[in-house]
């Protein structure tokens, strides 16, 4: 008989899926918990008229299992406040991978809008340098001043000085 084995495809493995939904042995050991707490308390009220020393244990006892409880209260609440605070978390990281990706894309472009107008400076440079009769129709600049801007054209961008 051929082993099954489930094969994932993810970096992640899948999330356990629980059918018992809220019937879990820890949910039900907390519940139980809070029934008993119930029972205590009428207990302790059916118990008021009861002497001081007696009614000081009982307090005492009380006060004990109040700390037990709070702990299953805790429990309970404190699984589906941590569950909802990671699948936030897990939707924030998403966000900041995406707000990452279109700044990456953007200083991209960025990039190659400033390679092309450094191109077209130094194309215009070595077009200065042409007989005025060659020229046509370009915008008069003095030789200094374009020089200057293909210097810092260069100076950003290195990949011009080819």
């Amino acid at each position: 008989m051929p082993d099954k084995t489930k094969v994932t495809t993810g970096s992640f493995p899948e999330p356990a899926t629980n059918p018992k939904g809220w019937f879990t042995f820890e949910n039900m050991i907390a519940l139980a918990v809070l029934i008993a707490y119930g029972i205590f308390i009428y207990f302790l009220i059916g118990k008021v008229d009861s002497g001081d020393p007696s009614w000081s244990r009982l307090i005492y006892l009380f006060s004990g299992v109040e700390a037990i409880v709070f702990a299953a209260v805790g429990f309970l609440f404190g699984k589906e406040v941590n569950r909802k605070r990671a699948e936030k978390a897990e939707i924030e990281k998403k966000e900041v991978e995406e707000q990452k990706e279109k700044i990456k894309d953007e200083k991209v472009a960025e990039h190659n809008k400033g390679l092309v107008l450094g191109a077209m400076i130094m194309q215009a440079e070595g077009g200065q340098n042409k007989s005025m009769e060659n020229r046509g129709l370009e915008m008069e600049m003095s030789s200094g001043e374009l020089q200057g801007i293909a210097a810092k054209a260069k100076q950003l961008y290195p990949e011009l000085d080819t």
